[in-house]
């Protein structure tokens, strides 16, 4: 004969926690807790190794980009390297940036880079950087994007997070 006990305090505890971590609050810890920093890395990685798997290689500095900082004393940054970088200003605020993310009557919402940047040149900047430019002509050098390995990462993080074996007690 087989028997089985269940304790409803045992079931009630573990619905209690699903229900929290289906709800919009739950869900909005997650993105910010797993997902936006995810985020941040990826676009850290981005601009180290000038591009990845979303962006693809960034396109080479064309000469005359690469003369003008050789002979400028206004940069601190090579001829050729590092791509997507004279004053560290647009790779500061990528890199720098931290993912907002809020509950929403649907679950919930996160933003990557966690705010729009106040300035002009700035939002000009990431605008040239992910679409490029007609004049001066200036190929995009996404900084930004996700693709399948991104998906998977929160597939399988969502998995964790509602399996219990998080790593962290919600």
């Amino acid at each position: 004969m087989i028997s089985y006990t269940v304790y409803d305090e045992e079931v009630q505890r573990v619905m209690d926690r699903l229900m929290y971590q289906l709800s919009p609050v739950g869900l909005s810890n997650f993105l910010g807790l797993e997902v936006g920093p995810w985020l941040r890395t990826r676009a850290s990685d981005r601009f180290f190794d000038e591009g990845d798997d979303v962006s693809g290689p960034w396109a080479a500095l064309s000469e005359v980009t690469q003369e003008i900082r050789e002979s400028s004393t206004d940069f601190s940054v090579g001829g050729s390297h590092p791509i997507n970088k004279r004053t560290g200003e647009l790779e500061e605020y990528v890199t720098g940036s931290y993912a907002r993310f809020w509950p929403t009557t649907m679950g919930a919402t996160v933003r990557y880079p966690g705010a729009p940047s106040s300035k002009k040149s700035l939002r000009d900047k990431m605008k040239t950087a992910q679409e490029g430019k007609i004049y001066p002509r200036t190929v995009p050098r996404p900084v930004l994007g996700v693709n399948e390995t991104d998906l998977i990462f929160v597939q399988t993080a969502l998995m964790f997070f509602f399996s219990g074996k998080y790593g962290r007690d919600v």
